[in-house]
């Protein structure tokens, strides 16, 4: 047993080691190994019936002896797989050479298994490397040819003509090749690996163009299936992707409909890897397409969800999916749910496309009178203890320009309480939701989407000021204008818009005060580069000083261009008084801090002021006529040569009097006085 054992040894030694050339005594090591396992067989049986009764006393020696049968049968053992691995080798360049790549699997898979077995000492052996790296190479070559022999029976095509993408899928070899050649991938464990090369291709290259793209699916001679892309991004029909998607499977099925193995085809191995890409891929991109957007488009439904089913039931039929992966049966029998999604999700986008328009493309939003319902309210409401009324203009909104896209943001809300109205609690009530949303959706993507218009130019801030003034105005009576159109069941509840308005009152006066901040800036920066700085180091006034209140004026006077007919009045009188008042406030401090100021800079500086603001003397004499007495009018007055005349003609003084003060005596004696 020994020499057989070396034998053996110098054998393998031969073929995977130094890779002898001569491949001899294969078959008489083969004999003589089976001769000998008989014979320890035999050998063992004696021990066991007749040594261990006839020696009882040898435990020590029978013990040596077991041992060294134990060690025997261990190296007999590995001395007949060792010949069956060469043996498989050996009839695997055979079987190739024979075109049988079943046997071929096989017998790689009887080697993979005599390798890899956790209860073999093969991988003891210092010869166990350079078989596995046989194995392997065989493995290696095996899987190369069978993935290619699959690629040139299934061939791909991909070709540009006319400017038009044409993918094809030919079929070149009988069924019964292709399914050889698929059974023997799947016996070494390598079949999901073409599998997932094939269904990228399809997925990428055929289904995706078929749910995505307009194009043309056809099958010329029943082998070739050709899909040719017309024009690309150009959505579909839901129709035309189904009829198409039901032609790619009956090609498939009568192609590839193969098997594997007893109870799985080549198609149920597809399932796995396609089915979550398809599903979301159709649901996603096409048939969500189709979902209803209002309650009118809803009734006619039902054709769609008779295709879909009609598409799936053959699936099912094929045997690419079972009855319980029904996943177009799920989506559309859940109609109501994503009939409500699909309307709120398309309102968003509307509300968005609609913020994202020029603020700047403006009309003229008159006077508005409130909502009916408020006077009816306060006639039916008890008297105020404290007796104290709102003005007769509190519910009125003021005369202003606003952003066109602001009043169709209100007019699509208004549509959106118009369908709420006429749909079934649930969907009125996400529907309203939906109408906050979009109100929150403005204050959050307006200022953002037009921030560098809003940071620096007056006329948009202004604009987006009175946007935000004009949705707080009517969200205070928006709900209460569809409180009693709502379903009854949702009209004991508290639907408001309310506290949207605080929040839209303080993002516009936020954004304003923002921009008030940036001109007086530029005002700001204008004094500081002028000469105001070095008044107490000249005799006379810095040409500079001139230039910056020109520039300050102007600055004022592009103000009082964009804002006097797009503000308020009230709000154009704040916002230009306020900023006004700061340049003057600077101007004041940049003099008083100021040592010693040389008499004929100070004289030169009010000449400027005069010289450049030209009605500045008939304005302030004009606010101390206001406020004055008859008397101190007469005196300013001075027989026609006061400061009051300089300013101001005979005909203008007495019209003043008069709206000021009412007929008397006194009053009659000084106009008549004034000539």
């Amino acid at each position: 047993m020994t020499k057989l054992e070396y034998e053996v040894k110098d054998f393998m030694d031969d073929n995977y080691v130094e890779f002898s050339a001569k491949l001899t005594r294969d078959v008489h090591l083969v004999k003589k190994t089976e001769q000998l396992l008989k014979e320890m067989d035999t050998l063992q049986n004696r021990i066991n019936d007749q040594v261990k009764i006839e020696l009882p006393g040898l435990t020590k020696e029978l013990k040596t002896l077991s041992q060294k049968l134990k060690e025997s049968n261990i190296s007999l053992k590995l001395s007949h797989q060792l010949i069956n691995l060469y043996e498989y080798i050996k009839s695997i360049r055979e079987m190739q050479e024979e075109k049988r790549y079943i046997d071929t699997a096989k017998t790689l898979w009887q080697i993979q298994s005599l390798l890899d077995n956790p209860h073999s000492c093969l991988q003891d052996l210092d010869i166990y490397m350079a078989i596995k790296d046989e194995y392997c190479n065989l493995f290696r070559s095996y899987s190369l040819e069978v993935s290619q022999l699959l690629h040139d029976c299934i061939c791909w095509n991909n070709d540009v003509k006319d400017s038009k993408t044409i993918i094809s899928i030919t079929i070149k070899s009988e069924h019964d090749n292709i399914q050889e050649l698929i059974q023997a991938l799947h016996i070494i464990n390598n079949l999901d690996n073409f599998l997932q090369k094939f269904l990228m291709n399809l997925m990428n290259h055929v289904i995706n163009p078929i749910i995505h793209d307009h194009c043309s699916v056809y099958v010329i001679k029943e082998r070739v299936f050709t899909i040719e892309i017309l024009e690309k991004k150009k959505m579909p029909c839901f129709k035309s992707v189904l009829y198409n998607l039901k032609l790619l499977f009956k090609f498939l099925h009568q192609h590839l409909n193969l098997t594997v193995t007893d109870n799985e085809t080549f198609l149920k191995k597809m399932q796995p890897h396609l089915l979550k890409q398809l599903s979301h891929s159709l649901t996603t991109d096409c048939i969500s397409y189709t979902i209803p957007t209002s309650n009118a488009n809803l009734k006619n439904f039902e054709p769609v969800v008779e295709a879909i089913n009609e598409f799936q039931d053959y699936l099912v039929e094929i045997e690419f999916l079972s009855k319980d992966e029904l996943f177009l049966s799920e989506y559309t029998n859940n109609i109501d749910k994503l009939f409500i999604d699909r309307m709120c999700q398309d309102l968003l986008v509307k509300a968005r496309n609609i913020m994202k328009k020029d603020l700047h493309d403006s009309i003229r939003c008159e006077l508005q009178e409130p909502p009916s319902f408020i006077n009816k309210a306060f006639k039916n409401s008890y008297e105020l203890l404290n007796e104290k009324t709102l003005k007769d203009m509190s519910f009125y909104l003021p005369k202003c320009q606003i952003s066109k896209s602001v009043q169709e943001i209100l007019e699509l809300a208004r549509t959106i309480l118009d369908e709420a109205c006429n749909s079934s609690d649930a969907c009125a009530s996400r529907l309203f939701y939906t109408c906050r949303n979009i109100f929150e959706m403005y204050v959050g993507l307006v200022p953002e989407h037009h921030k560098k218009f809003l940071e620096t130019i007056p006329q948009q801030i202004a604009l987006f000021h009175n946007n935000c003034m004009y949705l707080a105005h009517h969200l205070l009576t928006l709900a209460h204008e569809y409180k009693d159109k709502f379903p009854k069941n949702l009209q004991k509840m508290n639907f408001t818009f309310s506290d949207q308005v605080v929040i839209f009152r303080e993002v516009g006066s936020q954004y304003f005060l923002e921009h008030m901040k940036y001109q007086k800036n530029i005002i700001f920066d204008i004094i500081k580069d002028s000469g105001f700085s070095g008044l107490g180091q000249t005799s006379e006034l810095h040409p500079s000083t001139e230039r910056a209140l020109r520039q300050c004026i102007r600055q004022l006077e592009l103000l009082k261009t964009v804002w006097l007919d797009v503000l308020p009045v009230n709000i154009y009188c704040k916002a230009v008084g306020c900023i006004t008042n700061s340049m003057i406030d600077d101007l004041i401090s940049k003099v008083i801090t100021v040592e010693d100021i040389p008499a004929d800079v100070a004289t030169e500086l009010d000449q400027q002021i005069q010289q450049h603001v030209r009605k500045w003397g008939k304005f302030l004499e004009l606010i101390k006529i206001l406020g004055a007495s008859l008397k101190e009018i007469e005196i300013r007055w001075g027989n026609g040569k006061g400061l009051l005349a300089q300013e101001f003609t005979a005909a203008q003084v007495k019209q003043l009097i008069r709206a000021l003060f009412q007929n008397t005596e006194r009053r009659s004696n000084l106009l008549a006085s004034i000539r």
